[in-house]
């Protein structure tokens, strides 16, 4: 059903495009049924494919990197007897061997299998549910919001509103596998304002990471139009603008969008609950930082401190876990460009050329609106 209305949707789509390059409306092409459903099919497997990598390895694997502290393990080295030792040695206590375990998230497979042990096969979309919800009550919210204030200031608000719920995903994600409905574990509003000020930076620090690149191509001439590249220089110059603005956006993710996502998420792990088990090891404590409520403390890690007890290595380790994404996403890209490309060619077979404005023989020019 859901194939065959977006198949629908596409061709007309295609035979708008087609149209409005010929000249002759004689020479449309018809995209037939199939090639739609094709087509369309094509572009919804992608989709849930490339949505599906985003949220297990670009979401939910780096919120348990960011919060696991690998445990230690203490043993006592085997003795071993000399010979030529005088017999009347005075004993002394056997010296202690703290050895770190290599943490569950080092690698992309240890941690599915861990996953999958705790919970199935669905353990790799656990807290989906909440996750949708939330994206859909920030994206509406936002637009409401944006009718009336600066469209900056919408989503950020919006984002602070559902702090709660950005919360609750936390706490789902990183704490084995519980009866309870998401909607029931959306902590109370006391909760709120320990968590609105490192939700607040870091909607901040991710409008900004999306408004500046885009601000500096605009201001570069960088989204200028190809046919204004006269000469070699010209080409030359826009890839030098077309790098500085990558070099600034990798700059934002590495600076500013990583430690403010860190500090959140680290917060936010600080608040779970005592009587919730987590899923992989984590000190609760952040090395004595986490002062309890009982005894008067705020029960919750700063903000400074939240990223102060990220450990170089593990900052690497996450790192390298975005870079691995990336490479995936950029994989699966390439791979449903090619796929497109070769059902389009399937599907049109020799009437390609009614596919391109004009009426242009070999040897002509052909010129494209």
């Amino acid at each position: 059903m859901v194939a065959a209305v977006l198949g629908s949707l596409a061709r007309r789509g295609f035979e708008m495009g087609a149209a409005h390059m010929q000249k002759d409306p004689k020479e449309t092409y018809q995209l037939p049924t199939w090639g739609a459903i094709l087509l369309g099919s094509t572009v919804i497997f992608f989709v849930v494919v490339s949505s599906m990598v985003e949220y297990t390895f670009g979401r939910l694997i780096p919120t348990l990197l960011m919060v696991e502290s690998p445990e230690a393990i203490v043993f006592e080295p085997l003795t071993t007897e000399d010979p030529d030792a005088p017999i009347n040695k005075n004993p002394t206590d056997p010296e202690l061997l703290l050895v770190e375990q290599k943490p569950i998230t080092s690698s992309f497979r240890k941690t599915i299998k861990h996953l999958h042990a705790k919970g199935g096969f669905r353990a790799r979309f656990r807290g989906i549910s909440i996750f949708v919800v939330n994206v859909i009550l920030v994206q509406w919210i936002a637009g409401v919001l944006n009718i009336f204030l600066p469209f900056l200031l919408g989503p950020i608000i919006a984002t602070v509103l559902l702090a709660q719920v950005s919360l609750a995903w936390t706490h789902i994600v990183i704490s084995d596998p519980n009866p309870k409905r998401w909607y029931r574990r959306i902590p109370s509003m006391k909760t709120w304002r320990k968590v609105a000020g490192p939700t607040a930076v870091y909607a901040v620090a991710e409008q900004f990471a999306v408004v500046l690149p885009a601000y500096l191509a605009t201001k570069t001439g960088f989204l200028g139009r190809p046919e204004d590249l006269n000469t070699s220089g010209d080409a030359g110059k826009l890839f030098a603008k077309g790098f500085s603005v990558l070099l600034v956006t990798l700059c934002l993710v590495l600076f500013v969008i990583i430690p403010a996502k860190v500090t959140l998420v680290r917060v936010q792990a600080s608040l779970l609950p005592d009587e919730v088990e987590s899923i992989v090891p984590f000190d609760r404590s952040f090395g004595g930082k986490v002062i309890p409520a009982i005894v008067g403390g705020s029960g919750v890690i700063g903000m400074l401190d939240a990223w102060k007890t990220f450990d170089f290595n593990a900052r690497v380790r996450l790192v390298k876990a975005y870079a691995k994404v990336f490479l995936m996403q950029t994989a699966l890209s390439i791979l449903f460009f090619v796929t497109i490309i070769a059902q389009i060619a399937l599907i049109v077979g020799k009437d390609y050329k009614k596919l391109f404005p004009g009426d242009a023989k070999d040897g002509d020019e052909v010129v494209f609106n």
